[in-house]
């Protein structure tokens, strides 16, 4: 349909639904405000809309971050956001079962699906807590660049993308990335390909057994794109209907060699994956390319506590079987004219809450920066955007940037970001396909599973960072290998900037700064930039124990040499109020600068009272 029918045939299903809410011409028929024009237009055609109902309790999660284990992370983020959707969603559901209308419930962003008919919409909408209802609308949620198909049988290589992250250095000194689990959301897995069988979580090769409960979700319950899927609806086997995302789950894991082979990893005919040794679980969120914001929230939610078959995710889910990392190669699409597919405006934010509660429970959550480039200002869909998110831009064997990588920055709830985090290869990438084949693949899809795959090595060398999502992102990021580029703005310096973040990650360097002491710098002046000589800088670990003290010199400068990790850094000067920074990361190796400004304390002149005499 052209453009412009299409927006004449939304405003008369829009009048007919205004009409139906209350009638036209009057205050009363205006829309409410926290009404999907969608919905309005669906129920106004069809008769009833798939909505999603957001409740308006949101718990702060900044307390996880507090927590000393992942473990503790997890537990504490499920049961405190199960416990809103508990408190909250009961008056919505009285009404769907009053209604004789079927339900889903989600905690992770506090919603509830529904189809709505108008009857069913104007009670919602009256009820106590409800924020909004939005349209549960479908969006094509990958978007890669033509696949370069190659045999089946392809040349025994690494593929450059690995040795790229320099990968096989890690191979070679024991971190393959052992006991750590990767995961992802996309159009499936193959899990019985010969590069992904033996690192898939659910399959014990000793015994030739598999267990697909707790590792293997299917989010697709219906069909969404129209299209037979070759899948079938709610598989209890892993299966991809597209390949998508099989391609993506070789580059983080895969390895066609026996483990217990003496050449393994790197002596693989097909050793495509950066963390061979991890092991993998996955979901599926979309339908042949095809998803909907309840499928991308049913696997954040599943992926963050993983639950049997059948089970009740609000009360069966377990956190200490989710993954360490999530990968996400996949977006709605860009909004470049109106249409079905889109991500309209008001859906920009509706993933975010699921992103944040997995960030919260100590996983990393890689999210492919999209393939809308040369132009800065392309990064502008979920879950990229967000600022949970780890954002990663795609570079070519050169170490040039993907002519298709979508660059920064981003524009988001009245903030500019700084995005890409990061950037990796991901430019014909040699990857697992279909049953037991390889091709090659190129698009942010394919950069994003090394940045995920090489956590898992740096997870590996160093268990302690398990769960540790910003400790993490920060050691990748200042590690990385830096490129200066001023094109679409950034840091003044150059770096991190807007099309590569702060570099391509490598492996290597996260690792061996694991090994290095850290600096920490700091300057301390007053509130216009006078340095304060005499200040005094404490440093204090995550358990609040004073790790060292320095007085600030003539020129307002502390330095110290310390190991790495997250810090409290405290400056105190005599007549100025104090300072905090939390936390400040130190990476082995590298300096952290901070600058102080402190406020002067108010100056009181005393009161002196003088006794009469009597």
């Amino acid at each position: 349909m052209p453009s412009r029918i299409r927006h004449i045939a939304l405003a008369g299903l829009l009048l007919l639904a205004l009409a139906l809410l209350g009638g036209a011409g009057d205050s009363a028929a205006r829309p409410d405000p926290r009404i999907d024009a969608r919905v309005l237009a669906q129920i106004a055609g069809e008769g009833s809309a798939d909505a999603l109902i957001l409740l308006a309790e949101r718990p702060d999660l900044s307390p996880a971050y507090a927590l000393s284990s992942k473990e503790a992370r997890g537990r504490w983020v499920y049961e405190t956001l199960t416990a809103a959707a508990a408190r909250s969603q009961p008056p919505v559901l009285a009404e769907l079962q009053a209604a004789g209308i079927s339900y889903r419930r989600f905690w992770a962003a506090n919603a509830i699906l529904a189809r709505l008919d108008r009857r069913a919409l104007t009670a919602v909408l009256a009820l106590p807590g409800v924020a909004a209802v939005r349209a549960d609308a479908i969006h094509q949620g990958i978007s890669p660049l033509p696949a370069e198909e190659l045999a089946a049988a392809a040349p025994a290589s690494i593929p450059w993308g690995v040795q790229r992250v320099e990968a096989p250095w890690a191979w070679q000194r024991g971190f393959t990335g052992a006991g750590v689990v990767l995961a992802g959301q996309d159009t499936g897995y193959t899990w019985e390909h010969p590069a992904l069988i033996n690192t898939y979580r659910g399959y014990d090769p000793a015994r030739g057994v598999f267990d697909h409960n707790y590792n293997w979700r299917d989010a697709i319950q219906t069909p969404i794109s129209g299209v037979t899927n070759p899948c079938g609806y709610g598989s209890l086997i892993p299966c991809d209907d597209n390949g998508h995302g099989t391609h993506t789950m070789g580059t983080m894991a895969g390895n066609d060699l026996d483990p217990t082979d003496a050449a393994w990893p790197a002596g693989a005919e097909h050793a495509i994956g950066v963390a061979p040794g991890a092991k993998w679980i996955g979901c599926r969120n979309m339908d042949k390319g095809v998803g909907r914001v309840s499928t991308y929230l049913d696997c954040f939610e599943w992926l963050t506590a993983p639950y049997l078959f059948g089970g009740d995710p609000l009360g069966d889910g377990d956190p200490s079987k989710a993954p360490d990392v999530i990968n996400n190669s996949w977006s709605c699409p860009l909004p470049t004219s109106p249409g079905p597919t889109e991500c309209a405006a008001d859906e920009i934010g509706l993933i975010e809450p699921a992103v944040e509660a997995a960030d919260a429970a100590g996983i990393l959550v890689v999210v492919s920066a999209g393939n809308y480039g040369p132009v800065c200002g392309t990064i502008l869909d979920p879950p990229a955007i967000y600022p949970r998110s780890f954002s990663t831009g795609n570079t070519t064997s050169s170490d040039s940037l993907a002519g298709s990588s979508s660059r920064g920055p981003v524009t988001y709830q009245g903030r500019i970001l700084l995005k890409p985090d990061i950037a990796a290869p991901g430019s014909s990438i040699l990857s697992s396909r279909g049953s037991d084949a390889y091709s090659t693949s190129t698009g942010t899809s394919m950069a994003a599973p090394h940045v995920a795959g090489v956590a898992a090595l740096l997870i590996h060398a160093q268990p302690s960072l398990r769960g540790d999502t910003d400790l993490i992102k920060a050691i990748l990021t200042h590690t990385a290998d830096p490129i200066i580029d001023f094109a679409c703005g950034g840091d003044p310096s150059g770096r991190p900037n807007n099309r590569f973040g702060w570099g391509i990650v490598n492996a290597r360097r996260a690792i061996e700064s694991l090994s290095q002491p850290g600096f920490l710098a700091a300057r301390v002046s007053d509130a216009h930039g006078v340095p304060i000589t005499g200040a005094t800088v404490r440093i204090y670990d995550r358990s609040g124990v004073l790790v060292a003290k320095k007085i600030s010199d003539a020129f307002g400068d502390v330095s110290f040499k310390v190991g790495w990790g997250a810090y409290r850094v405290q400056a105190m000067g005599v007549a100025h109020v104090p300072a905090i920074v939390e936390p400040a990361y130190v990476i082995g190796g590298q300096t952290t600068n901070l600058s102080f400004r402190l406020q002067s304390l108010p100056l009181y002149t005393p009161l002196i009272l003088k006794a009469s005499k009597p």
